[in-house]
């Protein structure tokens, strides 16, 4: 059976001629091709309409819908106000940075805070300057988590300073800003 099977496939294979086999690589190569990339690009895509999904449903849950226009414009006002964290957790939120900080292996030895209260609005802006000194990556990090983990922080300025060409230690002045609401 075994000498009869590669005898069977040579005598195919020159019924089907250069075309035929032209025709059967490329066949193989538009496998390989829907394998390494069709696919991959396929099962990305769902979980993008996974997540996109899911947003949807939490700002539906959070009482602003994208296209919810038959609600009154004070009431959407409200809503959005609610986002916002009041301005008595100021501390905390300075606690939950200096934790991911101090987490990062950085340490933090001043700051400087300022509150202003917006005149129109109902938000005060809560500016904090902080000075680092650490490695570059290691500062990096840190700005990351606090984006990742404390999405009502922004940061408004970033500086970094190095006092040699070889020293692995930088300067770095941080200017972060968060927005509460005002206290009822």
């Amino acid at each position: 059976m075994n000498l009869r099977l590669p005898s069977l496939s040579r005598h195919r294979g020159s019924q089907m001629g250069w075309p035929g086999a032209a025709g059967a690589v490329g066949l193989v190569m538009c496998l390989a091709l829907y394998l390494s990339t069709v696919q991959p690009a396929q099962q990305r895509l769902e979980a993008a309409r996974l997540r996109a999904s899911s947003l949807h449903e939490r700002v539906v849950q959070g009482g602003q819908a994208p296209n919810d226009s038959a609600r009154p414009l004070g009431e959407q006002l409200a809503a959005y106000y609610r986002f916002f964290p009041s301005e008595h957790d100021a501390t905390e939120w300075v606690g939950k940075i200096v934790a991911i900080a101090q987490r990062d292996g950085l340490t933090l030895q001043q700051a400087e805070y300022k509150a202003e209260r917006d005149k129109a609005g109902k938000l005060t802006r809560f500016q904090m300057s902080l000075p680092l000194k650490g490695e570059y990556q290691t500062i990096r990090r840190f700005l990351s988590d606090l984006r990742a983990e404390i999405p009502i922080v922004s940061l408004e300025q970033v500086q970094f300073e190095r006092q040699k060409v070889g020293d692995p230690l930088v300067d770095a002045k941080v200017r972060l800003v968060i927005f509460l609401g005002k206290a009822s």
